[in-house]
């Protein structure tokens, strides 16, 4: 008879699990004689496939079924890994599910599923992402304290003009919300730059990271954004982050400061937004993620000169960088021979807290 328990771990804070397989009565491991099933949902080209099946073939058996292809209802039965993201429909189908790998950081969309069942570990891609999103975020600044799109509109209408409004991202104090991997790597780069950084996370920090030059909880925001010329949203979807920015708290960053976001759209509300841009408070905004996506195309938000915005592309996993596709292969990898070999996954999801 074979059993498979999941046991979570405590390790600095973050849970870890291992799947403990239980031998048969004559103490045989069935899962040695046994493929372990795995679907790939996710973008797989043929030299990730080879890598994959030259890997772990000899202990899994792997089905491709990307590039919107549909699984079938046996192969999702079967499936006891699966790398990508299912949709619910599809989830209702596993019988034999025990670890959902997703190619996304953002884990949101799966913590509120009821058709995944808590016996199913969930673990993310975080650590995939820092780089390419940070340099986005940089990228935005620089764009809108030089202007960028007043000139690439110019340059479309063939207008020579130049404008007298620049600023620098040297000398301000930057609010960076989230101090994960995305928000460190957005405050080693600010403070190449030459900003004060700020940092503020949900749980207490015994020390501050070297990216950083302070470092606060949630409880310490209303006091942090006055000081803020800039605030970059890099925070997770959850009960304590959505609508954290009020229109309130919107108002309370200094006049004339700029908003980045490329965590969640619930940061702050579109309304909230759009007025705080109007009434001339906040001198611009970058905006990758949506309270609604996609934008509705009547948003205020679409005409406005001092706002950057891009549909969720910040930090694509599939068709973009080949370094973040490595790196989100390399966790899947990981995770799989950690999965095998019983030992503790990494980037397990807290479903409580949301990431």
């Amino acid at each position: 008879m074979q059993m498979l328990f999941i046991i979570p771990l405590l390790k600095t804070g973050n849970p870890y699990y291992i799947i403990v397989n239980i031998l048969t009565d004559n103490g045989e491991n069935t899962m040695q004689n046994e493929k372990t099933s795995v679907l790939v949902l996710a973008q797989c080209d043929l030299t990730m496939r080879e890598t994959l099946n030259t890997r772990f073939g000899t202990r899994c058996a792997f089905t491709f079924a990307e590039n919107g292809e549909h699984p079938t209802a046996e192969q999702l039965r079967a499936a006891a890994v699966i790398f990508g993201e299912p949709s619910e429909a599809q989830l209702a189908q596993t019988e034999n599910l025990r670890l959902l790998q997703l190619t996304w950081a953002g884990a949101d969309k799966y913590t509120r599923m009821e058709n995944l069942p808590r016996s199913v570990v969930l673990a993310n891609a975080s650590g995939a992402f820092g780089t390419i999103i940070a340099e986005y975020a940089i990228g935005s600044l620089v764009a809108l304290y030089r202007s960028f799109g007043r000139y690439w509109s110019n340059k479309q209408a063939h207008i020579w003009q130049k404008y007298d409004h620049a600023e620098t991202i040297s000398g301000k104090t930057a609010l960076v919300l989230g101090m994960g991997d995305i928000g460190a790597n957005v405050a080693r780069r600010l403070k190449v730059f030459g900003a004060a950084v700020l940092g503020v996370k949900r749980t207490a920090v015994s020390a501050v990271p070297a990216d950083f030059d302070e470092a606060h909880t949630l409880d310490a925001l209303d006091a942090l954004l006055p000081r803020a010329d800039i605030v970059i949203g890099c925070l997770p979807n959850t009960h304590e982050t959505a609508g954290l920015l009020t229109a309130e708290r919107l108002h309370a960053m200094k006049a004339g400061a700029v908003l980045v976001n490329v965590g969640r759209g619930s940061l702050a509300g579109t309304d909230d937004l759009v007025s705080a841009l109007q009434d001339g408070h906040l001198g611009g905004a970058a905006l990758d993620v949506f309270e609604t996506e996609p934008l509705p195309a009547d948003c205020p938000l679409w005409d406005m000169e001092n706002v950057l915005l891009t549909p969720h592309i910040a930090g694509p996993s599939f068709g973009g960088s080949a370094d973040v596709q490595n790196t989100i292969w390399h966790i899947c990898m990981d995770n799989l021979e950690r999965y095998l070999t019983g030992n503790p996954l990494k980037n397990v999801v807290n479903r409580s807290e949301g990431y």
